[in-house]
């Protein structure tokens, strides 16, 4: 899904809770979860292989939260910088967990190398105002994605501090602006994506990721058609096709602190839109972004009774 480290998920990386506050929440903690949040506390392994069982609280509690300064949107050649603070809440049980890795994960479909997992993701709303290319343009709502997530896990030697995956990614998109929600067409990503324990024989992990994002004409038309009404003399109008946003680059740090009760972490992202499909669009400002992003996570309560994978 596209702007989603952009905005929200530089430590990313998308149900349908009764009120859209609830949605927002969601997205927040999803993102948080994936790489602060998880396996925050407890005995564990290097890797997954590394030995053969890992004891971890049954569930946990905690805060979290994160700064981040991104693109108003993808090609935007303005920022805009955002601070959230939540709290979060993780779930191991025997076939199904929750906020760890990922939203949901049936563990019914995995096995030592492929599993499938429910992802969500997310991305800020723009204000058309505050945006010179979009002014007098409708603003863009937050965002959010839902769907399959198939990893499929290249390297994990038993013993080893490395870990290689390739990721597909395919989310229903949609918007809200807190009264009413649209469906805003599909988004696709494919991704390969590197973790080192210990780094530099510290407690601190390196996460990097690298992979390209398509769209569905609709999602285009969101991001980057201009219609008629929003014509002017330095806007044409242009009608936005379906195909490839860009490629997306990640990299981000994760410290252990306060006897591994709390993480900090700390990410970066380059989004390279050469050659997409919509860079003749009036809005296609800029065909390489940056942003950047520093966030936390506590462990404030923890069950007892513990959970082995």
């Amino acid at each position: 899904m596209p702007n989603i480290l952009n905005t929200m998920q530089i430590f990313t990386t998308y149900l349908l809770p009764k009120s859209c506050e609830i949605i927002a929440l969601c997205l927040v903690l999803s993102i948080l979860s994936n790489v602060v949040v998880a396996k925050t506390l407890g005995s564990q392994c290097i890797t997954e292989l590394g030995c053969e069982t890992e004891v971890l609280p049954k569930w946990e509690v905690g805060i979290a939260g994160f700064g981040v300064n991104g693109p108003d949107y993808p090609t935007s050649d303005e920022n805009n910088s955002r601070t959230v603070l939540i709290p979060y809440f993780i779930y191991r049980g025997e076939f199904i967990t929750a906020g760890e890795g990922g939203l949901v994960k049936a563990k019914a479909f995995e096995d030592e190398r492929w599993s499938l997992d429910l992802s969500l993701d997310g991305a800020f709303n723009a204000d058309s105002d505050d945006n010179k290319a979009r002014q007098g343009m409708d603003d863009l709502d937050y965002l959010f994605g839902i769907g399959p997530e198939l990893t499929y896990r290249l390297l994990q030697e038993r013993d080893s501090e490395h870990q290689l995956e390739l990721k597909f990614q395919y989310r229903a998109v949609l918007s809200t602006d807190f009264s009413n929600l649209k469906q805003r067409g599909y988004a696709f990503e494919s991704q390969l994506r590197y973790e080192q324990e210990q780094l530099f024989h510290q407690d601190v992990k390196f996460i990097g990721s690298i992979g390209p994002v398509w769209g569905t004409e609709k999602l285009m038309d969101y991001l980057f058609q201009v219609n008629p009404q929003d014509v002017l003399s330095d806007r044409a109008s242009y009608d936005a096709k379906a195909g490839y946003l860009g490629t997306e680059l990640n990299l981000a740090f994760v410290m252990s602190v306060l006897k591994k009760k709390g993480r900090i972490f700390l990410g970066v992202r380059t989004n390279l839109h050469q050659g997409a499909t919509n860079d003749n669009s009036p809005l296609f400002k800029q065909d390489t972004t940056f942003s950047v992003g520093l966030g936390f996570a506590y462990q404030l309560f923890a069950s007892d009774k513990k959970s082995v994978n």
